[in-house]
C-alpha cells in the first residue's frame, strides 16, 4: 500500500511540475509579441499569434491577422527609435494572460498629427491576451496610454 501512495504522489508531484511548465511556457513564449514590436522583429509573431489573429483595438493604418501586424510595426518604426519594451507584469487565468507593460521611444517623425521633435516618451499598455489550446494568440484587447505621448512630446502644451 506504501507503494501505491508513493507512486501516487510521484504521479501528483510530476502532473502539477508539468502544468507549471505549460503555463510558464505559455508566458515565455508571449514576449515574442513584445520582442516582434519593441526590437521589429516582425518575425517573432510567428511564433506566438494565429495568421487570422484578431486585434480588438486596431492601431490607425493596421491591417487585419498577423501579416497586418507585421506590415504595420516597420511603418511605426520609421517614426520612432530606439524603443524599449519593458514588460511589468503578466497575471495568467485559464486561457488569457493580462501583460502590463512599458513602452519608451524617441519620437523621430510624425505621428499622431504630431512632427518629429526628437523627444524621449514613456507609455503605458495592458493587453488581455485570448491563446487556443495550441498555445497561440488568437484574439488580443490592448489598451496604450496615447495621451501620456502627446503630453511628453509637447502637444498638449505641458
Amino acid at each position: 500500500m506504501k507503494k501505491l501512495t508513493s507512486i501516487g504522489l510521484l504521479l501528483a508531484t510530476l502532473l502539477a511540475s508539468m502544468t507549471a511548465l505549460a503555463g510558464d511556457s505559455r508566458k515565455e513564449r508571449l514576449v515574442n509579441f513584445y520582442d516582434a514590436f519593441g526590437k521589429g522583429q516582425v518575425e517573432k509573431l510567428d511564433k506566438i499569434i494565429v495568421d487570422n489573429w484578431v486585434t480588438h483595438d486596431p492601431n490607425p493604418g493596421q491591417e487585419e491577422g498577423r501579416e497586418g501586424f507585421k506590415k504595420f510595426i516597420p511603418m511605426v518604426h520609421g517614426v520612432i527609435s530606439d524603443v524599449d519594451w519593458n514588460i511589468e507584469e503578466m497575471v495568467e487565468e485559464g486561457n488569457t494572460i493580462v501583460v502590463r507593460s512599458t513602452m519608451t521611444a524617441k519620437h523621430t517623425g510624425p505621428l499622431l498629427g504630431v512632427p518629429a521633435t526628437g523627444n524621449t516618451f514613456t507609455i503605458k499598455a495592458i493587453d488581455v491576451h485570448h491563446f487556443n489550446d495550441q498555445g497561440m494568440v488568437t484574439e488580443t484587447y490592448h489598451l496604450e496610454d496615447w495621451i501620456a505621448y502627446l503630453a511628453q512630446v509637447g502637444a498638449l502644451g505641458h
